[in-house]
């Protein structure tokens, strides 16, 4: 199963860092600091994200935020899987495996970065450009039942949860059905399916005092419903 990696170990390794160092640049901390001279972590949740983005500054900021987290893991994959692998090897499984390790390490990024003493966001947006660079057509799919999941709900953690465990119970269920759904899983395919279940787990992970408000009852309304009426309340104007 790891074969590849043993063999391309030290450009996967390059890889790996440059992914990490990447997603380490932290867009709401970024953008709060440059257009509204202030900081995202010392409002609403507390977190450097989008979604906290949103609540603080309005829709099209945490917008803005959310495109450029998810580029943090659409870049590092296309570029590594498209790019730059193709010349390592004529194997075309190892450029489909650099992407996952771009991937994974892009999102342990941006919820771990080295540059923000390992305090990041969720990992969300980032993993969601992950997906969109690597299975486009599912994610894609997933598009409608998102929003209107989150329209009725108004709480983005859901969401995110309902994505990441979606994401996971796919991998291992139906793993490259457009490509090779007759054809028992490979070596290569249970490479990519263990990645992409840390790629998520990751999310979920992020999302842990989410599961416990939502138990509880407690999770706020991301407000995602009165920002499209005009009526979001922003704490920072």
């Amino acid at each position: 199963m790891f074969d590849v990696l043993v063999k391309y170990w030290w450009q996967f390794l390059l890889l790996a860092i440059c992914s990490y160092l990447f997603a380490n640049i932290n867009f709401a901390i970024l953008f709060s600091k440059l257009f509204k001279k202030s900081d995202v972590r010392d409002y609403g949740s507390g977190n450097a994200g989008a979604t906290n983005m949103f609540r603080v500054y309005g829709l099209w900021l945490g917008a803005v935020t959310f495109v450029c987290d998810a580029l943090k893991g659409v870049l590092p994959c296309v570029l590594a899987k498209f790019a730059i692998f193709p010349f390592v090897s004529s194997d075309p499984n190892v450029a489909v495996t650099a992407g996952y390790v771009a991937g994974t390490f892009a999102v342990v990024g941006h919820i771990f970065p080295a540059l923000y003493k390992f305090k990041g966001g969720k990992g969300v947006a980032t993993a969601i450009g992950v997906s969109f660079a690597l299975q486009p057509m599912l994610s894609v799919c997933l598009i409608i039942p998102c929003v209107v999941l989150l329209l009725i709900c108004d709480k983005t953690s859901i969401v995110s949860l309902f994505i990441a465990v979606f994401m996971i119970v796919w991998g291992w269920v139906a793993w490259r059905f457009e490509y090779d759904w007759k054809v028992m899983y490979s070596n290569i395919d249970a490479l990519c399916c263990t990645l992409n279940t840390i790629i998520f787990a990751l999310v979920i992970f992020a999302h842990r005092n989410n599961i416990v408000r939502l138990c509880k009852g407690t999770e706020k309304r991301t407000g995602i419903r009165k920002a499209l009426r005009g009526k979001s309340d922003k704490i920072v104007k």
